[in-house]
């Protein structure tokens, strides 16, 4: 009974040395939350928001700019210390546990230093950053500068290396260019202060649009496709024109799965005037395929180059799936587009 009281005792109330190290654990699981959210505030505030603050909120001291010229570092200098810190707190609750529980702790140092590291150190504060990144990064900013002034030998040590690493496994590490979302928010906050006009604005984020719509989205199908067959003559292309209001029309073999050339008005009266009434197949050009996959932004930069107006778009397995003109990629910006004909079938509706 005695014995068993000491035990207690002496489990129940470690040597001083303990205390302080649970003290100090206390406070570098602290620094590492710090870190890790610190991190996480930085990384969000990509340079486009950055420069938006600025420009509303000012940047006395040019540390925002700094972030943005020179994001890295400062990167850099949160994980060398993140890293240190974590290596310090595993050292103390090694400590701690080896003093309660001699060495049977050091397995349970590793796993409770985890699970401490994971929810206290990482998840936690990176939540809590992601939603509060700007006061954060306004709080944070301007410390991190000043460790990474203190760390500047150990920053080109490590930038030195990883440049090194870089180069070994042939990576491109040099920026792609602002996100999609980040000129989003440049032409909403020009908008706003009225230095970008609505119309231009609306063209703008249409513009955008364009790099995430494929061309299956603006193909005209082929049930609305109007076609002519291979053995007609001129004067039939000429009459179709007339009656559909269109000025450019696929040639067909058999079906429209068999799309073999585009004919135009003009080509047909031309060819008309110096040839007579010959098969549309010795006036027409060859047709211009497409993927149904391609994306719109693609296609137009394509069809400028290329001086396309109409392409017919296909299937993976080669079926027509319809026909796309220049035309529509360009509605797809500005909005619908008339022309004489479609003003007259509007009348005449």
């Amino acid at each position: 009974m005695i014995s068993s009281v000491v035990t207690f005792a002496q489990l129940s109330f470690p040597e001083p040395t303990v205390f302080r190290d649970v003290f100090w654990l206390i406070i570098l699981l602290g620094a590492s939350a710090l870190c890790s959210a610190s991190e996480t505030a930085i990384t969000s505030l990509d340079n486009f928001k950055l420069r938006s603050l600025i420009q509303e909120r000012g940047d006395k001291g040019g540390i925002f700019m700094m972030v943005i010229e020179n994001r890295s570092r400062f990167i850099t200098t949160l994980l060398i210390s993140n890293n240190i810190v974590n290596i310090g707190a595993t050292v103390l609750t090694t400590n701690v546990f080896l003093a309660w529980l001699g060495e049977s702790g050091l397995g349970i140092a590793t796993v409770v230093m985890t699970i401490l590291v994971l929810v206290f150190g990482e998840i936690t504060p990176k939540l809590i950053a992601v939603n509060n990144a700007f006061p954060i990064f306004k709080l944070v900013v301007k410390p991190i500068y000043g460790l990474s002034i203190l760390m500047t030998p150990a920053l080109v040590f490590f930038d030195s290396i990883s440049q090194w690493a870089i180069k070994v496994l042939r990576v491109n590490s040099q920026n792609r260019g602002e996100s999609m979302q980040d000129l989003q928010l440049l032409i909403e906050v020009l908008s706003r202060k009225g230095q970008l006009d609505s119309d231009k604005g609306q063209i703008l984020n249409k513009a955008l649009a364009l790099d995430r719509l494929s061309v299956r989205s603006v193909v005209k199908s082929r049930l609305d496709m109007q076609t002519i067959a291979h053995n007609a003559s001129l004067e039939d292309v000429i009459s179709l024109c007339l009656n559909t209001g269109f000025s450019r029309i696929p040639v067909q073999e058999d079906s429209k799965d068999q799309i073999v050339g585009i004919i135009t008005l003009k080509m047909a009266l031309q060819h008309l005037k110096t040839h007579g009434n010959v098969s549309v197949t010795e006036a027409m050009v060859a047709p211009v395929y497409i993927p149904e996959t391609k994306r719109v932004a693609d296609l137009l930069k394509e069809m400028l180059k290329q001086q396309l107006h109409l392409a017919i778009v296909v299937d993976e397995y080669g079926g027509t799936v319809g026909l796309v003109a220049l035309e529509d990629v360009l509605e797809e910006l500005v909005g619908e587009i008339y022309d004489e004909s479609d003003a007259v079938r509007k009348i005449r509706k």
